[in-house]
C-alpha cells in the first residue's frame, strides 16, 4: 500500500461532544487519499472509545494514546512524528472541514 497523499492530524482531550462530527467530516470528504492519525493526551471521557469505534470502520484512521499527558504542542509534534502522508492537515478535535475541504487544500 503506498503512503498517502495526507496526513489529518487530530489531537483529542476530552472531547467526546465533538470527535464523531470531526472524524465524520473527514470520512465525508470528497479528498479520498488520506490517514487521520488521532491522539489522545489522557482523556478521561468517552474520547478514545469513540474514535477506535472509526478506527475498526475505517483503515485509513489509526488511533494512538499517549501513556502520560504531555500538553497541547508537544502532542501535536507526536501526532506529526507518526504521520506518513506528504502534506499535513491539522484538525482540532472540536472542529469539522467542508466536504470539499482537503481537497482544495491539497
Amino acid at each position: 500500500m503506498n503512503a498517502p497523499v495526507l496526513s489529518v492530524l487530530t489531537t483529542v482531550f476530552n472531547r467526546e461532544k465533538y470527535i464523531a462530527a470531526c472524524i465524520e467530516s473527514v470520512i465525508s470528504s470528497t479528498f479520498s487519499d488520506w490517514e487521520m492519525i488521532i491522539v489522545d493526551d489522557g482523556s478521561t471521557d468517552n474520547s478514545v472509545e469513540i474514535a477506535k469505534r472509526f478506527e475498526t470502520e475505517d483503515k485509513r484512521i489509526k488511533v494512538y494514546v499517549n501513556e502520560k499527558n504531555l500538553g497541547d504542542y508537544p502532542n501535536r509534534n507526536k501526532a506529526a512524528s507518526y504521520a506518513v502522508g506528504k502534506y499535513l492537515k491539522y484538525l482540532d478535535a472540536d472542529d469539522i472541514i467542508y466536504p470539499h475541504g482537503l481537497q482544495v487544500m491539497v
